[in-house]
């Protein structure tokens, strides 16, 4: 039999929700400038509509199109006109009020591990926690993916009365007749849609694939007996069957989203796996092989026209291969267009600089860059300058091993595709 038959038609949007849009604790895959790496996504502009806890809450603007589905859903389906629009315009601010709330419970969790929550941003399909990124432990990553699921399961749990009170009332006495009645433009009705959407909000949650909570909580318990890059391998393996098992149900059961949940959670998986190889594979190059050796920086006591020559851009500030300072790019750009004849590069650079040591990694470079404002850093090795690393640079060390990533995990796709295949005949 459909799922149709058995769920609302309301209901079959509900598991295109908040999770599929949501991605906390991690950047963009695939950014071009280490710029955009700063956030955790990206989704273009919205409009703040409040805030909670320093929290803001923003909508984007194409919010506004499910006012057209719930114009269809609840006006002209249900036959109730301009009743049944206010009725579901109603449940529509109430469902994604547990939307937010699912977001709020994530982000204040990660706020107790000391992780800073940018915003929360709605979307139609659902919510966007911008959350600062940092490497996690398990039990952390598992705490802060199982608060989401955890606030529905709360809702759910809150309302169980008023729906064991509209059952009695309607003598309701079969557990899938609370479904069909959850479709009413009645108080019972927005009770019981409420109700089942929380419901369905954690299981869905729950699934243990990416972007899920429940992948991520798969992911940190495998992280806690193997490493992180294994562990996330596993988490997409399960995700990659689980997304096959949806493939044959939606074409068994004839209903066309679960074979897109399917795509959804198979590009999510990869992305994820992607950044995780990214991130172990940046944390095993040192930042000294990819340093800037510049002429050996410039002397603080020089004229600050030697430091304009072939244009300006960041350079370091040495005295006897010690960096006392920087000369940043963006400062020395005014100058092009007025006098600087008298100046000195020691009158102008920055002495609050913040070297690294050749042996860092990439990567813990990458989340200085990310948490400061400098577009640059000098390398140094036991105190002597050896070169400078940019935020330019960091993209193309980023790309390179993008790309290879990406290479691998082509790979990956055709061995998902051929076990699909294998399933399939």
């Amino acid at each position: 039999m459909r799922i149709a038959l058995y769920l609302p038609g309301c209901f079959r949007s509900v598991i295109m929700h908040l999770s599929l849009a949501e991605r906390w604790g991690g950047p963009p895959v695939g950014a071009d400038q280490a710029e955009a790496w700063i956030g955790a996504a990206s989704v273009g502009a919205s409009l703040t509509i409040g805030s909670i806890r320093g929290i803001d809450v923003r909508v984007h603007p194409t919010f506004a199109l499910l006012f057209l589905w719930v114009i269809y859903q609840w006006g002209i389906a249900t036959s109730a006109g301009a009743a049944g629009i206010i009725f579901g315009t109603l449940v529509l601010l109430l469902v994604f009020a547990c939307v937010l709330a699912h977001e709020l419970a994530h982000a204040w969790v990660a706020h107790r591990y000391g992780l800073a929550v940018h915003d929360i941003t709605l979307l139609p399909i659902g919510g966007v926690a911008r959350v600062e990124y940092t490497a996690l432990r398990p039990r952390e990553e598992a705490w802060i993916a199982a608060a989401g699921p955890a606030m529905n399961l709360a809702i759910a749990v809150a309302l169980t009365p008023l729906v064991l009170l509209v059952a009695a009332i309607r003598h309701i006495d079969q557990p899938l007749a609370v479904v069909l009645y959850a479709d009413e433009v009645s108080v019972a009705g927005f009770v019981l849609y409420l109700w089942i959407t929380n419901i369905l909000l954690a299981l869905f949650n729950l699934l243990p694939a990416f972007p899920m909570d429940g992948g991520r909580i798969l992911r940190a318990g495998f992280s806690a007996l193997c490493d992180r890059v294994v562990a996330t391998k596993v988490a997409v393996v399960v995700g990659q069957l689980l997304a096959i098992v949806l493939v044959i149900s939606g074409i068994w059961l004839g209903d066309y989203l679960l074979p897109l949940v399917a795509l959804f959670i198979l590009i999510s998986a990869q992305l994820e796996a992607r950044w995780v190889q990214v991130e172990a594979t940046m944390r095993a190059l040192p930042v000294g092989q990819f340093a800037l050796w510049e002429g050996g920086g410039i002397r603080p006591e020089a004229p600050l026209a030697h430091a304009l020559r072939g244009g300006p851009k960041d350079i370091a500030v040495t005295q006897d291969g010690v960096v006392v300072g920087m000369l940043w790019r963006h400062e020395l750009l005014p100058l092009l267009s007025s006098g600087y004849q008298e100046l000195l590069v020691k009158d102008l650079m920055d002495r609050s600089f913040n070297p690294v040591e050749a042996t860092d990694s990439v990567y813990d470079v990458y989340l200085w860059l990310s948490s400061s404002t400098r577009p640059a850093v000098p390398v140094v090795e036991r105190g002597v300058y050896r070169g400078i690393f940019t935020s330019e640079r960091l993209a193309h060390v980023h790309q390179h091993v993008n790309r290879k990533t990406i290479r691998l995990q082509y790979g990956v796709v055709l061995s998902f595709l051929a076990r699909l295949r294998a399933v399939a005949r």
